[in-house]
């Protein structure tokens, strides 16, 4: 008897005639912002942190992607100073794009 309700239950799923609608509506939602630019002063302090960190670390990075600024914390699997990049667990960032860093 169990099985035979959820078969019954299969029936009245929702059907999604419009397929990729609800993607377009959301795309549609999302305001771009612009770039900030930042001051000396937050670009020193910002190089300063950058410089603080180590491999291991769990760590807080705010940066902007695709006309949006995006938060992530995780542990730092790679930070390669020479090329400008670091890892967050699986998400590779440059440093230029980099905002602000809480250790």
């Amino acid at each position: 008897m169990h099985k035979t309700r959820a078969n019954r239950a299969q029936i009245f799923q929702s059907f999604d005639a419009l397929k990729g609608f609800r993607e377009i509506l959301k795309e549609k939602e999302r305001v771009i912002v612009p770039k900030k630019m930042l001051s000396e002063d937050d670009l020193a302090e910002l190089d300063y942190k950058i410089h603080q960190v180590k491999i291991g670390m769990i760590i807080q990075i705010t940066y902007y992607d695709n006309g949006q600024y995006i938060q992530i914390e995780g542990k730092v699997a790679k930070l390669n100073l020479d090329t400008k990049m670091i890892q967050i667990v699986k998400t590779k960032l440059d440093l230029k794009n980099i905002t602000d860093i809480s250790i």
